[in-house]
């Protein structure tokens, strides 16, 4: 196979006298006579990357579509709006309450597009919170302002924005507090006998 190979190779032979270029005399010495401009300093600095000969207008308006996140100096604090709508958190609910109780209550402050009342898989009751949303920032603030502490099937309620730009608030514990002493009351019974 090897030798078949090399007999339909044919070879060129190039006569390297001939100086035969294509161009003529006259040509080669106009080439040769006309001056290299030289440029100090470039007219235009050379830059990369995809934003190249775009307009600032269209980078500005282009970085309000994204998200980012803001700068040491910056305080961005309030609610933040989900993809779908304003969602507000509702804590503290009622175990045996149902998703209609919850649907009459925050219906009164405008359309509710969607209700979230997670059940717990064992007993079928309710996990004790649920997210409401709500079209517009309008509804969402009024129902906020209007359910928050309020009772709901004889249990206080605590509402608020289920996201949040910003530190974390305070968090409302149902709980009362009372002072806690380094020592539990079990060991402390069994060291005055």
């Amino acid at each position: 196979m090897g030798a078949s190979a090399t007999e339909d190779v044919e070879f060129v032979e190039y006569d390297l006298e001939d100086d035969d270029d294509g161009m003529d005399e006259d040509d080669q010495a106009a080439a040769r006579a006309l001056p290299v401009p030289h440029i100090a300093t470039p007219a235009v600095a050379r830059t990369r990357g995809r934003l190249l000969g775009r307009s600032p207008s269209i980078l500005s308006s282009s970085r309000d579509r994204f998200d980012s996140i803001p700068g040491p100096g910056t305080s961005q604090h309030g609610p933040q709006r989900s993809i779908e709508g304003w969602i507000i958190l509702v804590s503290g609910v009622k175990e045996d309450a149902e998703e209609s109780d919850l649907f009459d209550a925050f219906r009164d402050f405008g359309r509710v597009k969607d209700l979230h009342f997670n059940l717990e898989r064992r007993t079928g009751y309710g996990k004790g919170y649920a997210l409401v949303e709500y079209e517009s920032f309008e509804e969402a603030k009024t129902a906020i302002k209007a359910m928050n502490g309020r009772q709901l099937l004889t249990k206080t309620i605590h509402v608020d924005w289920a996201f949040n730009r910003g530190p974390i608030q305070k968090v409302i514990s149902t709980r009362p507090s009372r002072p806690r002493s380094r020592t539990p009351p079990r060991r402390l019974a069994a060291l005055t006998y």
